[in-house]
C-alpha cells in the first residue's frame, strides 16, 4: 500500500464530489455513533495529522493535511447515485435540482424504510470503507427505480460508470501520506469480518458536498431536498 494509495483533494469544477442522492444513518442511532468512533480510530491509525495546515494549498490540496473523516456523525452516508460533475455554485431552486428532487420523491413513495447491516471494514485504493448488506432487495430496487424516474437526468452514472452493485459507507478518504501503511492494513484486517450492527433509513436526500476544515476535516453533505420513504402501516394497528 505504501506509495500506492490515491489522495483526494479539494473539489474543482467538473471533478469529484458532485450533487448526489444519499441515505444517511439517523444522527442518534447506535450505528451513527459507532461509525463515528471507527472513523476517529481509522484517522488516528492512518494519521497522525489532522486539519488543513496553514501551508497547504486549499485549491490543489498540496501540502500536509489530515485525511477526510467522511464517516463521522452527520457526514456518513450510503451513496445512491451521483448526478452530475462537481459545481461550486448550486442553488436549491435550479430546475435540474428540482427535477432530481421530484424524481426522488416519486421513488421514495414506492419503497418503504430500508435496513442495512454493517458487515466489516475493507481498504480501497483511496478509502477505508465499511461494507453494508441490505436485508432485502428493496435498496437495489430503490436505486433502479430512481434511475428510471430520473430519465435523461440519470446521464452521469449511466454514461460514465456502471450500475452500483455494492452498498457501503466510506469512513476515511485519504488526502496525504500514510506514515505506517502496515499498521492501517492490520487495523482494517482485524475488523474485516466484524459485524457492527444494523441501521434503518427512512429518508433519502439530494445533497451537495462542501469541504469543512478543522480537527476532523471532511466533505460535509448539505441537504438540497428530502424525500421520506413510503410509510408502511403497522399491521397491529389495523
Amino acid at each position: 500500500m505504501a506509495g500506492r494509495h490515491t489522495c483526494d483533494a479539494p473539489p474543482v469544477e467538473g471533478g469529484r464530489w458532485p450533487v448526489s442522492t444519499v441515505f444517511r444513518p439517523p444522527l442518534d442511532s447506535p450505528i451513527s455513533r459507532r461509525l463515528d468512533e471507527l472513523t476517529a480510530e481509522a484517522a488516528e491509525v492512518a494519521g497522525p495529522r489532522t486539519g488543513l495546515a496553514p501551508t497547504a494549498d486549499r485549491q490543489t490540496g498540496s501540502g500536509p493535511a489530515g485525511h477526510w473523516q467522511t464517516g463521522q456523525r452527520g457526514s456518513a452516508h450510503f451513496t445512491i447515485r451521483a448526478l452530475e460533475k462537481y459545481r461550486a455554485a448550486v442553488a436549491v431552486n435550479e430546475p435540474v435540482i428540482q427535477r432530481y428532487a421530484s424524481a426522488l420523491r416519486r421513488t421514495s413513495a414506492q419503497i418503504g424504510a430500508l435496513t442495512f447491516e454493517l458487515t466489516g471494514l475493507t481498504l480501497t485504493q483511496g478509502t477505508v470503507m465499511a461494507c453494508a448488506r441490505p436485508l432485502d432487495d428493496q435498496a437495489d430496487r430503490f436505486m433502479d427505480l430512481y434511475a428510471e424516474e430520473l430519465g435523461a437526468d440519470a446521464w452521469y452514472e449511466r454514461d460514465h460508470y456502471f450500475r452500483r452493485d455494492i452498498w457501503y459507507v466510506n469512513l476515511l478518504h485519504f488526502t496525504t501520506t500514510i506514515p505506517d501503511p502496515a499498521a492501517l492494513i492490520d487495523w482494517v484486517a482485524a475488523r474485516r469480518h466484524r459485524t457492527f450492527g444494523q441501521v434503518t433509513v427512512d429518508t433519502a436526500e439530494v445533497v451537495r458536498f462542501r469541504l469543512v476544515d478543522g480537527p476532523r476535516p471532511h466533505m460535509r453533505p448539505e441537504v438540497l431536498a428530502v424525500a421520506p420513504l413510503r410509510q408502511v402501516m403497522d399491521r397491529s394497528a389495523r
